[in-house]
């Protein structure tokens, strides 16, 4: 698949981007996005939460009255889920929320979603040569306006870009990152992809690192 480079003023570049079919062209996978994003958020849970049952609670374990003739409830120790100050009754423990997916399961996500966001028109290859020389938000705003992206916006870097990264930083909607660490998460929480030409090779080697392994072996 052949597909149109824009430069960072906006225009089309005479040379076309090719990109991999079974990553950028496959029939997106909803389940599995749903499946993969659901483990993500599920393991950013700490998991911390707890209280102490009455084993856990210090104080007397004597018996606060006796058991008779007073005319009032039996009272044990005062670390009783039923006095104050005691024991909590089925309250919650420290737990682990993580969930494990296969790398190829997130990996097979991923592509679901890159081709997606083709299908619908909201990834944008860039030809960026690091042109900037320090720091600019003023340059990088104008950018975005010329590329018409008025919305949530993911930039994804072959590597992270000093003055790119301090030029974009404090612009409300816009995340920069390497292409290496993408994952589905990211992907949903952007409206707009850009990916930087020079990071193309990058992506396409981490989503086929396996095939790309299984022919090093073969050979």
């Amino acid at each position: 698949m052949n597909i149109d480079c824009y430069t960072p003023k906006g225009t089309v570049s005479k040379t076309k981007v090719k990109l991999d079919d079974s990553i950028f062209s496959i029939k997106p996978n909803d389940s599995l996005v749903h499946q993969v994003f659901v483990s993500q958020r599920a393991n950013l849970r700490r998991g911390t939460a707890a209280t102490k049952n009455r084993s856990m609670v210090v104080g007397s374990t004597r018996k606060i009255r006796r058991q008779k003739g007073l005319g009032l409830a039996r009272k044990g120790s005062i670390k009783s889920p039923l006095q104050v100050g005691g024991g909590v009754t089925f309250g919650p423990s420290p737990r682990n929320f993580g969930k494990k997916i296969p790398k190829q399961m997130n990996r097979q996500a991923i592509k679901s979603m890159l081709s997606d966001k083709l299908l619908a028109k909201k990834l944008i290859l860039l030809d960026f040569n690091g042109e900037y020389s320090k720091p600019s938000t003023k340059d990088f705003v104008v950018m975005l306006a010329k590329l018409k992206i008025n919305s949530s916006c993911l930039i994804l870097t072959n590597e992270l870009n000093r003055e790119f990264f301090l030029s974009s930083r404090n612009v409300p909607k816009v995340s920069v990152m390497s292409a290496e660490r993408v994952s589905v998460y990211d992907l949903l929480q952007n409206e707009i992809v850009v990916l930087l030409k020079n990071s193309v090779d990058l992506l396409e080697t981490r989503l086929n690192s396996n095939v790309t392994r299984r022919k090093e072996i073969q050979g």
